[in-house]
């Protein structure tokens, strides 16, 4: 997960149209510029997320929502995001901050602010217990993970897959956390890589870049910001005059021009798959320093409106989901087999929706499974065999349905 190699990176086709996936870190509201409390708890922008939900509801995207301990244990966090989720429009994952997440054990400090800094046995019951509400408040434990402040660390890859979570979105490249005592993440990419003991888990970094003439001299931006060249100023320098500019996928402390530029320039270097992110305290204004006002607000607005329409139409992107982005890229040469012992976990969670497949009672139905999992080298043919379904054997082509038919004994609620 820290180390990933050059045959860990998914393989994608160049000729394949970009797909969009937004994340919102969905969490309490804090002073980022004060030190970490265990009583910063308060959720109350949860109340706006409508507003943004509508937005991306126009393009048909199915954001997912990483969710904090406060907004999932609070009813004025949950209550919701509930009503979004019930309706199909978004997944839930989950977004561990320590500081507020029990048990608390460790002292609170710029250090273990970030999870993967916690002892092994501390992050997984943290984890843990954050998985453990948001299954009881949304019917299905989370298969997503963003850690808080980019916090991954050598014990993180084995906690995820022993909890069974599917994706992770916690890598951001370009990034050197380091002297806060958090993860370098300069010589990451922005491509999905596969981790794990045997590489079930998919890693989608956020989408971060440099653009500019001197972008492949990246090197030289990190340099800049040590000292003494950070006291010039130089790479706000370069960053004005185009030369080299480093840029987040999103609206926060960026504009719709670099925005754009990022997805150009890494579109034209072969990447495929782009991850929008922004955080939920910012839909009102106060709460980051990216919103203090009203008017900031609906530039605010205004600019994610932009963006996805120069994404969906300009660019010919489409809208995906971290989940079915996993579904459909490739896994690598050789047969691969795997252990199932899954469930119960619902449709829903999966980012099925009512009517997808031909299926219908979606909302309630939930699939479980234990057994033995083939797929053939040239994934040519699927086979399971176990309890809680039907042995079977799958050759291609077939479809998604063909295969929720043949899970249906171990459904509950749901008819095709």
């Amino acid at each position: 997960m820290l180390s990933p190699h050059l045959s860990d990176f998914c393989c994608i086709d160049p000729t394949e149209r970009a797909k969009l996936i937004v994340v919102i870190d969905t969490e309490e509201e804090f002073d980022w510029s004060h030190d970490f409390s265990r009583q910063n708890t308060s959720v109350g922008s949860i109340r706006s997320i409508e507003k943004i939900q509508d937005l991306f509801d126009e393009y048909k995207i199915r954001p997912v929502y990483v969710v904090d301990y406060p907004v999932a244990f609070q009813s004025d966090g949950h209550r919701p995001l509930q009503e979004i989720y019930a309706s199909g429009r978004c997944l839930i994952g989950a977004h561990l901050h320590p500081w507020v997440t029990p048990p608390f054990e460790e002292e609170i400090s710029r250090r273990n602010s970030f999870p993967g800094n916690l002892p092994l046995s501390l992050e997984a019951a943290k984890l843990r217990s954050l998985g453990d509400l948001i299954g009881e408040r949304f019917g299905s434990r989370p298969l997503i993970y963003k850690a808080g402040r980019y916090g991954i660390g050598a014990n993180t890859a084995d906690i995820l897959e022993e909890q069974g979570y599917e994706v992770d979105l916690s890598v951001c490249p370009c990034m050197n956390y380091s002297p806060q005592d958090g993860p370098d993440f300069t010589k990451y990419q922005s491509l999905p890589y596969w981790f794990g003991k045997n590489d079930r888990l998919l890693e989608i970094p956020f989408t971060v870049g440099f653009v500019g003439w001197l972008r492949f001299w990246k090197d030289l931006y990190s340099l800049l910001l040590n000292f003494p060249f950070n006291q010039l100023h130089l790479g706000g320098v370069l960053a004005r005059t185009g030369l080299l500019n480093r840029i987040w996928l999103s609206p926060e402390g960026y504009t719709l021009a670099e925005n754009i530029a990022l997805l150009r320039t890494l579109h034209r270097s072969g990447v495929r798959v782009f991850s929008f992110a922004l955080h939920s305290p910012s839909i009102e204004p106060g709460n980051t320093p990216y919103v203090t006002s009203q008017t900031e607000l609906e530039r605010f607005f205004s600019q994610c409106r932009h963006f996805l329409d120069y994404f969906m139409g300009q660019f010919n992107g489409v809208p995906t989901t971290p989940l079915e982005l996993k579904m459909t890229l490739p896994i690598g040469s050789g047969e691969v087999r795997a252990q199932v012992r899954g469930g119960p976990v619902s449709l829903h969670s999966l980012g099925i929706r009512e009517g997808d497949f031909g299926l219908a009672g979606v909302q309630t139905a939930s699939l479980q499974a234990s057994g033995d999992v083939s797929l053939s080298a040239d994934g040519s043919s699927f086979s399971f065999s176990g309890s809680g379904v039907s042995p079977f054997f799958l050759p291609r082509p077939t479809t998604l349905s063909r295969l929720l038919n043949a899970l249906a004994p171990s459904t509950a609620g749901a008819s095709a």
